[in-house]
């Protein structure tokens, strides 16, 4: 049998087999039963006809099994697709379809809606966590009386997620091992976002982001490929939150800021009532964190804490890190490009900026992907002349080569770490019969970083109610794309060629901020 890789599952399997891998409300996994489940499970998608190379789609929430899926992949040498276990089922329908999954896993209370979609789709492989007609029941896939024949996964399964465009729909975004292979320090690039915070076999991180999104995955995997544990929190609350912390003795965690907003909304008195002094290192990104914010976070954490703030996105994954050492030099900046990276501010006419002046940050790192999944390779729009990715953020690098981001070129937003992607509510929002036209923008929120709101021009004598324009969007929107606010306007702005200005929308309720974002 071939010997498994360093820092594997089936490695910590053979050194530490009853150790905790998980813990998981009153569940304790440990390393072997881990491992031989995703034995299990891994049998039963070979014998159901999944092969190395093809795609199993999850619809999950934060759960530990869904590490039990990703291991099988592993062992399989497929591939892992996250879908929204928030997406509506014609969003669902979409990703399904795109992305040519062979099986699928869901979590679903009710899975028949989403089951008939999948079916639609061709996908006859369907494992549910509810047991129903026509689909395997997890449990019993991985059960203990079902024999486990053993497997040694070659390379952690590749992970598919979906990200925007301007267009609205959304896009795979897959790392193809045959360009990886052709470029230089890959490994040594993701060996360094490994050890931003160092992990060991002590280590427990605390998982409380969704499985569809990079960073809930990739950070528990991380500390899990040393040896440590991961500490799951189904749904993220405050309290709850830090009562794990106590209760485990929590070391890592990342985050996206509106859930450091919601710790300091605690009252003191519950706030401090747990002992937080075993954390080590909180990662923070995904969206702009304030500079209020992460002053907070270094008070109420401890010296003992790190704050780390992380900046990339899905086509490239991180570019900056403002590191510890960091603060007293640019606390308000995003960090300095890391190592292996090249970041250049680019202007209007494709001139490289010098510092301290603004234009868009474009950026490549060893891990950039070259295109969509089943799209054709990138062109002007998304790269630069000399392979740069276009990131559609405002920026600078100042003289000292720290990055800061003050603006967004890309008609998008972020609601509570989440990018949300305004043609896409747009299209669904002039499917109104009493909508000429409609438009969307983020608009600062408190807590959320930043809210939708949409903009409608109406059809004359039409009613102008902004519940029944929002619940028409629930119908077809996942909640967190649904515009919180509505407002109703005679005239759209629009520029000479017809094209609504959305910055002449925006300026009214960013005036006066630093960030734009």
């Amino acid at each position: 049998m071939n010997q498994p890789l360093m820092g594997s599952a089936e490695f910590f399997t053979a050194k530490q087999p009853d150790a905790i891998a998980f813990f998981d409300g009153d569940e304790r996994i440990t390393w072997r039963q881990w491992n031989t489940r995703a034995d299990r499970l891994a049998a039963a998608f070979i014998a159901q006809g999944i092969a190395a190379g093809d795609r199993i789609a999850t619809r999950l929430g934060t759960r530990h099994e869904w590490f039990i899926v990703q291991l099988a992949a592993s062992k399989i040498g497929a591939a892992l697709v996250g879908i929204n276990n928030r997406a509506t089922v014609q969003e669902a329908d979409y990703l399904l379809e795109d992305c040519g999954a062979k099986a699928l896993v869901i979590d679903d209370a009710d899975p028949e809606p989403i089951v008939a979609v999948a079916r639609n789709k061709g996908i006859d492989i369907i494992v549910s966590f509810t047991r129903m007609v026509g689909a395997a029941h997890f449990a019993a896939l991985i059960a203990d009386d079902v024999p486990a024949k053993p497997f040694i996964s070659r390379a952690p399964a590749p992970l598919i997620l979906y990200t925007s465009g301007t267009t609205g729909r959304p896009k795979g975004v897959a790392l193809d091992p045959a360009l990886l292979a052709r470029r230089e320090n890959v490994q040594a690039y993701r060996e360094y976002m490994a050890n931003v915070a160092p992990l060991t076999q002590d280590s427990r991180f605390l998982l409380s982001l969704p499985m569809h999104h990079a960073a809930g995955p990739n950070s528990s995997l991380f500390c899990l490929r040393a040896g440590g544990s991961v500490v799951v929190q189904t749904k993220f609350d405050a309290e709850a939150f830090l009562e794990l912390i106590d209760r485990f003795r929590v070391t890592n965690w990342t985050a996206v800021p509106t859930m450091i907003h919601r710790l300091a909304a605690l009252p003191h008195t519950v706030a401090h009532r747990f002992d937080r002094s075993s954390l080590r290192a909180i990662n923070i990104g995904a969206a702009a964190v304030p500079l209020q914010l992460k002053l907070w976070s270094k008070e109420f954490f401890g010296p003992q804490c790190s704050i780390i703030e992380g900046y990339g996105m899905s086509e490239t994954q991180m570019i900056s890190y403002l590191l510890p050492d960091d603060w007293a030099i640019a606390p308000n900046s995003s960090g300095k490009p890391i190592p292996y990276v090249e970041v250049r501010i680019v202007g209007p006419t494709g001139t490289t900026l010098g510092p301290n002046e603004p234009g868009e940050i474009c950026a490549r790192t060893p891990l950039t992907i070259d295109r969509y999944l089943n799209r054709p390779p990138f062109g002007p729009d998304e790269l630069t002349p000399d392979g740069l990715f276009r990131t559609g953020d405002v920026g600078y690098l100042d003289e000292n080569g720290y990055l800061y981001v003050t603006d967004r070129l890309k008609d998008m937003f972020i609601v509570g770490g989440t990018n949300v992607y305004p043609a896409e509510i747009e299209a669904v929002l002039n499917t109104h019969p009493d909508i000429i036209e409609a438009a969307v923008i983020g608009i600062p929120h408190p807590e959320l970083g930043e809210q939708g709101l949409a903009l409608c021009e109406m059809k004359p004598g039409a009613a102008r109610d902004p519940q029944a324009i929002i619940e028409h969007c629930r119908k077809s929107l996942a909640s967190y794309k649904v515009p919180k606010l509505v407002e109703f306007v005679e005239e759209l702005p629009r520029n000479p060629t017809g094209k609504v200005m959305k910055a002449v929308l925006r300026e009214p309720y960013w005036a006066g901020r630093e960030r734009k974002v």
